[in-house]
């Protein structure tokens, strides 16, 4: 009955993978190797049964095998708690039978203890639930232990086959405690790694966010301390941006931030640092940089984004940007080296955009 309905609903499950949610991803790949394994453990105990003149079990295992498969494609198809639930059973069922018929010497009631790990993988479960089910399977296997200690009752097999059994179950279990906690790691640190990227980077531009950015200049002015090499902040800002929305249509101030975040990262160093600073605001790090130097570099981007084209929704326009840039040379903090930035850029909007404007011009 479990098969058929397993069978039944891997059969409408699409062929290629649904997108598996940020949240869910560890839980993904846990079970994606899990399957794996499963799969190839079942797949060699059939001929193995069949070895040893126990076909009941043979004919148990291809039963297993597809329920593992079935289980892989409900992970697939971001199922997941399907897809934890019918490895689970599989697992204590096959451990149930196994013991049946091969006795406790043989080693199949370890996959009692990896059914127990692999609910406790499963986070979409209250902790609640997860005591209950691990509950249930102790008290399985306290039940099976009473039932086959019967003085009736002998195994299937005895001797070397038996230890070969029992060293066989204990390698696979070690195995798959050894598999399930190398990716379930890989699987955390790369999902950690995606958390990072979100917490510091902007949605729409993918450039560092204002929290980033304050933090690398916090890190640049740690470095001025040592080598008293001066750095620039400055600040662009995109020249009449309320009007692209208003005259190309609603989504074409999203494709200028776009445009213009490339393009700025496009003709800067390497070493330089942009980040997102809010609406159409851009700040921008070029470290090891003096002044002179900078009002080069930043010319050359004033120039080059000027004198590009862009096209939307059939109609081509161009864009400009005024920049407001200071230097820190250990004078005043990083805050204020940035507030004075942006006073030069009031300046250089007052002034008829389209150009660059220091805290010197300011101040002469």
């Amino acid at each position: 009955m479990l098969l058929a309905w397993a069978s039944g609903l891997a059969l409408r499950l699409p062929f290629k993978s649904a997108v598996i949610e940020r949240n869910n991803y560890r839980l993904f790949i846990a079970l994606t190797y899990l399957c794996y394994l499963g799969i190839i453990v079942h797949l060699l105990f059939i001929p193995l049964f069949l070895q040893l003149g126990v076909p009941e079990l043979a004919i148990i295992n291809v039963f297993s095998v597809l329920l593992w498969v079935a289980s892989y494609f409900f992970n697939r198809a971001a199922l997941h708690s399907e897809a934890f639930a019918l490895a689970a059973t599989e697992a204590v069922a096959h451990a149930i039978l196994a013991t049946y018929f091969l006795g406790w010497d043989a080693g199949f009631y370890f996959y009692f203890f990896s059914t127990v790990l692999y609910i406790f993988l499963n986070h979409n479960q209250s902790f609640r639930i997860i005591l209950i089910q691990s509950s249930l399977i102790l008290l399985t296997c306290i039940g099976l232990h009473i039932y086959t200690h019967q003085p009736e009752f002998e195994s299937a097999i005895s001797g070397n086959f038996l230890d070969a059994l029992y060293f066989m179950n204990l390698f696979v279990n070690f195995t798959a405690f050894g598999i399930q906690g190398y990716f379930f790691r890989k699987a955390s640190t790369e999902n950690d790694k995606k958390l990072e990227l979100l917490a510091t980077t902007d949605p729409l531009t993918g450039l560092f966010n204002r929290r980033k950015m304050l933090e690398l200049a916090e890190s640049e002015v740690v470095r001025f301390q040592r080598s008293k090499k001066p750095f620039l902040m400055a600040i662009a800002d995109i020249d009449h941006f309320k009007q692209f929305n208003d005259n190309y249509g609603h989504d074409c101030g999203d494709y200028v931030l776009k445009r213009m975040s490339a393009l700025i990262k496009e003709t800067l160093r390497q070493q330089d640092v942009v980040s997102r600073w809010g609406g159409e605001e851009f700040l921008i790090m070029l470290p090891d940089t003096d002044l002179e130097g900078g009002i080069q570099a930043f010319e050359k981007l004033r120039e080059m984004i000027a004198n590009t084209q862009h096209e939307y929704a059939g109609k081509i326009f161009s864009i400009t940007i005024t920049l407001g840039v200071s230097q820190f040379d250990g004078g005043l903090n990083i805050n204020d080296t940035i507030k004075l930035a942006d006073e030069a850029l009031y300046k250089g909007k007052r002034e008829g955009r389209n150009r660059i404007v220091t805290v010197q011009s300011i101040q002469n």
